[in-house]
C-alpha cells in the first residue's frame, strides 16, 4: 500500500489522487457515477483516504481549480460529501462556469439529501448545456427525490432522447411510471431496460410488481424468477414471489420463499407474519403461531401480527387469549378492520352484544365492504341484524 509523506508536493499528491480516481473510483474531472451497489473495497478505500489526505496536508497546499476538483472528487470518492460541496462551491466563486465543480456539486447535494439545491444546479448547467443527457438524468433524480414524479419522467424521457441507450434513465423512468399507477407503461419500459441489459436482477423485481399491480400474477412471479436467477440474495424478489405465490394459493412455494427470506434478513417481521399465514392456512397451527411470535418478538407492537395470532388461538379454541390478542392489535392499530371484526364474533360468542356491536360498528365504518361477510357469518349475521334494526328504531324514536 502507497505511503503519502508531507513531504511531497501538492502537485505529486494530486497526480497520485487523480490516478487513484481514474483508475478505482468516479473519474478525476466531471464525476461518473458508479452503478448503485458498487463500493470501494476497504483496502481502495484506505488508499483513497490517505490520498484525500496528503493533498490537505501538503505544505504548498494552494489549489487552483483543476486541482480543487481532483481533492473535491477524492473527498466525494471517500464519502466525505460536505467537504466535497465546499471545495465545489468555492470553484464556482471563483469559476462560475466551470461545468464539472457545477455537475459534481449536483451530485453532491443529491448524496446530502438536498434534491432543491440539486435540481438548482443542474438546471444552471442545462441553461449551458442543454443536450448532456446526464444532467436530465440527475435532475430526473432530485425531482424524483422531491416526489415530483411528473418533472422527474420529463427529465428522464429528454435523457433517453438524448442517447437512446441511456439504460440508468431508462430504469428510472420506468421506476418512476410504476410510482405513477402507469404500469403498463412500466412494464413497457422495463422489457426495453431487459433488452440491452438482461442481467439487472432489480429490473426484473420492478416490472413483477407492475405486473401484479395489472393482475398478471403468472407473468410476475416468471419476473420475480428471473430477478431471484440473477441475484439469489435479492430478497426483495423472493418476497414478492412470495406474496404473489400466497394470493396464488401456491402455500408450500410461499413457505420456502419467506424461509430464504429469513435467512437472508433475519429481522424481517414482515416475513415471520406472512409465512405464519401460509402456515395457517395449511392448518400447521403450531408452526403459525412460532412464526407470529418471531414476528412480535422483533417488532412488539406489529398489529397485524397480533391479530393473525389471535385468529389461530381461536380456531384452537382459546377464546380468551384470542381477544387478548384482537385487543393488543387494536392498541397498535385501532383501525385494523380485521381485529375489530374478530374481536367482535368473540363477544357474539361470549354473549356480549354490546361489545360485539361496538366493534361491528367500526368495521362497517372503516371496511364496508365486509358487510356481506357478516352476513354470512354464523356468529356476526344476527349482530348485522339486530343493528341494522336499531338504526331503523333510532329515527322514528326520536320523529
Amino acid at each position: 500500500m502507497t505511503e503519502y509523506s508531507e513531504d511531497e508536493s501538492t502537485a505529486e499528491n494530486l497526480a497520485a489522487l487523480a490516478k487513484l480516481l481514474d483508475q478505482y473510483a468516479t473519474g478525476a474531472g466531471r464525476i461518473t457515477p458508479r452503478l448503485r451497489g458498487a463500493r470501494l473495497s476497504p483496502e481502495i478505500w484506505d488508499l483513497l483516504d490517505q490520498a484525500v489526505t496528503a493533498v490537505r496536508d501538503s505544505p504548498d497546499g494552494f489549489l487552483d481549480a483543476a486541482g480543487s476538483l481532483i481533492f473535491g472528487n477524492g473527498c466525494y470518492a471517500v464519502g466525505r460529501h460536505a467537504d466535497a460541496a465546499e471545495v465545489y462551491s468555492a470553484i464556482l466563486e471563483r469559476e462560475p462556469t466551470n461545468m464539472d465543480a457545477r455537475f459534481n456539486l449536483g451530485l453532491t447535494n443529491l448524496r446530502l439529501k438536498k434534491p432543491e439545491d440539486a435540481v438548482r444546479e443542474f438546471t444552471a448547467m442545462l441553461v449551458q448545456e442543454p443536450s448532456m443527457p446526464e444532467a436530465y438524468y440527475q435532475r430526473g433524480n432530485g425531482h424524483d427525490d422531491l416526489g415530483q414524479v411528473d418533472r422527474a419522467l420529463a427529465d428522464y424521457s429528454r435523457a433517453i432522447e438524448l442517447d437512446p441507450g441511456y439504460v440508468q434513465a431508462m430504469y428510472n423512468r420506468a421506476v418512476a411510471l410504476g410510482q405513477a399507477g402507469r404500469h403498463q407503461e412500466a412494464v413497457a419500459q422495463f422489457d426495453k431496460v431487459n433488452a440491452i441489459r438482461p442481467d439487472i436482477s432489480n429490473a426484473h423485481l420492478n416490472r413483477g410488481a407492475s405486473l401484479d399491480e395489472l393482475g398478471l400474477h403468472d407473468e410476475a412471479v416468471s419476473s420475480y424468477t428471473r430477478a431471484a436467477e440473477l441475484n439469489p440474495e435479492n430478497a426483495h424478489a423472493l418476497f414478492n414471489r412470495a406474496r404473489t405465490n400466497y394470493y396464488l394459493g401456491k402455500l408450500h412455494e410461499t413457505i420456502a420463499d419467506y424461509t430464504r427470506v429469513i435467512e437472508l434478513t433475519p429481522d424481517d417481521a414482515e416475513a415471520f407474519n406472512n409465512r405464519g399465514l401460509a402456515y395457517d392456512a395449511l392448518s400447521d397451527y403450531e408452526s403459525a403461531v412460532e412464526d407470529f411470535n418471531s414476528a412480535l418478538e422483533l417488532r412488539p407492537s406489529f398489529a397485524e401480527a397480533h391479530s393473525n395470532r389471535g385468529a389461530v388461538l381461536e380456531v384452537l379454541g382459546d377464546l380468551d387469549e384470542a381477544l387478548e390478542e384482537y385487543n393488543h392489535s387494536l392498541e397498535a392499530d385501532p383501525n385494523l378492520a380485521s381485529a375489530h371484526y374478530n374481536a367482535a364474533r368473540i363477544h357474539s360468542r361470549n354473549g356480549d352484544v354490546a361489545a360485539c356491536l361496538t366493534h361491528l360498528d367500526r368495521v362497517l365504518e372503516i371496511a364496508p365492504e365486509l358487510a356481506e361477510d357478516a352476513a354470512h357469518d354464523e356468529h356476526l349475521g344476527w349482530a348485522l341484524k339486530l343493528r341494522d334494526m336499531r338504526e331503523v328504531r333510532e329515527p322514528e324514536e326520536g320523529s
